[in-house]
């Protein structure tokens, strides 16, 4: 009985010995090995190159009188048929206003003391800033160490301390039964794979 309990006792001390290496060992080898994933950081200056137009109609240009001022000086002599040529003549007035953000174009056109078009143009000069923020989070690893104990449930003489290596087609590794006082080597191989 004695035997016994001293044969448990060695087993479960290499148990704790091997499991306290492997964390060990994984931590101050998992700071080297393991990579955290990279950040990688893009940005792209894209210039609108598109002329915007706004077009002269309902609803964008409401067109209306909003004062009238008469003048009371009448230059000497009147040609009255200057007047009405210029009257009836289109005039057309074309306008740029352009900063460091936006170019506008704006062109009117006048007759009959009335606007008979307009043609607004823009264009967007400062370009837009796109970053894309990408993260690689692919394993950087494929081969795994892991520690176990094997118990049967009916015969505790047959219990196992084991190491695995665990890699991308299968595993590999050995156990050692206290009480039987042997050794047994372990294999095998993926079968299949599921998420």
């Amino acid at each position: 009985m004695i035997a016994k309990i001293k044969d448990y006792l060695i087993g479960i001390s290499i148990l704790i010995i091997l499991l306290l290496f492997a964390f060990i060992g994984g931590c101050q080898r998992g700071k080297r090995i393991k990579i955290c994933p990279e950040i990688i950081t893009n940005v792209v200056h894209v210039t609108d190159t598109v002329i915007y137009n706004i077009v002269d109609s309902f609803p964008y240009y409401i067109s209306h009188t909003d004062t009238i001022i008469y003048t009371d000086t009448v230059i000497q002599p009147v040609d009255t048929a200057m007047i009405l040529m210029d009257y009836f003549a289109l005039h057309v007035y074309n306008r740029t206003w352009e900063d460091s953000l936006i170019k506008i174009d704006l062109r009117d056109t006048v007759t009959q003391n009335r606007f008979t078009g307009n043609d607004f143009k823009y264009r967007i000069l400062r370009p837009q800033t796109i970053t894309n923020i990408t993260q690689d989070n692919s394993v950087h690893y494929s081969k795994y160490l892991y520690g176990g104990v094997d118990i049967p449930f009916y015969n505790a003489e047959y219990s196992e301390v084991s190491l695995l290596i665990a890699f991308k087609k299968g595993y590999i590794g050995a156990g050692y039964a206290p009480f039987q006082k042997g050794f047994s080597l372990k294999t095998g191989i993926k079968l299949f794979t599921w998420e």
